[in-house]
């Protein structure tokens, strides 16, 4: 039988997802998902009943997981150079295409127009068009890009690089590099651009050592704040509601709460597990979930009382994370 072309699978998948109403939904109101990086699975759990609902095979050594606004699962395979697409209903692997060298982190564009993978290897971002999985662009960054968030307006990227301790900031509507904005910290992690679009909070490590936050103006693009934090904080994130960053502290297998109304640290909070990676949300802004690589497990948070209630297991070596879009769903 031929097969059906890659714009005309995606548009039937859609439509499973969105006229069915086939969501990955289950008894808690959502699926978390993992990218299990030792165990070369991506992993599904109920965060409610602890439930393991699926392992999906076929990879290698998954490292970034990111639930875009169209529904669907993007994961990167750093050791094989591609990025994968992944129904979240069936639990299966739909589409493969190439990256930049050992690509990490993934995102998809609000508009829903290109996938942006970082290549912490090639030094650049790869764009993709969402559709038909056609190369659109090679972007040049800093050494070693990793962490990558887009402005909710779509204009521009913001790219964590490690080795270079800095930020570049990409306009997409030319795609070229806007800016870029040197980091006192050593390395440049994760990237997370708040709700409104105003700020991008920066995780990295500074010269002692211990974790750093910069807080940057996303559209001067200068820097505002650095706020201290854990030891080797890695990925992080903005609530839905914009009121609290959070940072996961791999070091010091902790989260460091800060209230982005006063960008101070109010609460640090142990992680439950050891080297806490990843972070994600829950659609309602109820719940915060992080992976513990090292422990193979998942730290749900109350974020209305900002504790840890449990810790779930996953697949070997979770990595990143997704349980949500970053941004409300057009």
């Amino acid at each position: 039988m031929r097969r059906l072309p890659v714009a005309v699978r995606v548009i039937i998948n859609v439509i499973l997802l969105q006229v069915l109403s086939l969501e990955p939904v289950h008894a808690s109101g959502a699926t978390v998902f993992t990218a299990d990086e030792k165990g070369g699975t991506v992993s599904a759990i109920d965060p409610g009943t602890g439930s393991l609902l699926a392992q999906i095979k076929g990879l290698t050594a998954p490292h970034n997981i990111h639930i875009g606004p169209d529904g669907l699962l993007y994961v990167t395979d750093g050791p094989n150079n591609i990025a994968v697409r992944i129904d979240p209903v069936h639990y299966a692997i739909l589409d493969r295409w190439p990256t930049g060298k050992n690509p990490a982190h993934i995102f998809i564009t609000p508009d829903r127009k290109y996938i942006l993978v970082t290549n912490t290897d090639s030094d650049d971002v790869t764009v993709t068009d969402l559709k038909t999985l056609k190369p659109v662009a090679t972007i040049p960054t800093g050494h070693h890009p990793h962490g990558i968030s887009v402005r909710p307006d779509g204009r521009y990227a913001f790219v964590a690089n490690m080795m270079s301790s800095d930020l570049t900031v990409i306009d997409l509507e030319r795609m070229a590099p806007q800016a870029t904005v040197k980091l006192r910290g050593e390395i440049g992690v994760q990237a997370w651009v708040t709700p409104d679009g105003r700020w991008v909070y920066v995780s990295s490590l500074n010269p002692k050592g211990t974790g750093i936050v910069t807080k940057i103006d996303a559209s001067t693009f200068s820097v505002v704040t650095e706020i201290s934090v854990g030891s080797k904080p890695a990925q992080l994130g903005v609530t839905p509601d914009g009121h609290y960053l959070v940072v996961c502290n791999q070091g010091s297998n902790s989260i460091s709460v800060i209230d982005t109304r006063t960008d101070k640290v109010i609460k640090e909070i142990p992680g439950q597990g050891e080297w806490t990676h990843g972070v994600s949300f829950s659609n309602d802004g109820r719940w915060a979930y992080f992976t513990n690589t090292n422990s193979h497990s998942v730290a749900v948070m109350d974020l209305s009382r900002l504790e840890v209630v449990k810790t779930l297991s996953v697949g070997r070596g979770p990595n990143g994370i997704a349980a949500s879009y970053p941004y409300p769903r057009k």
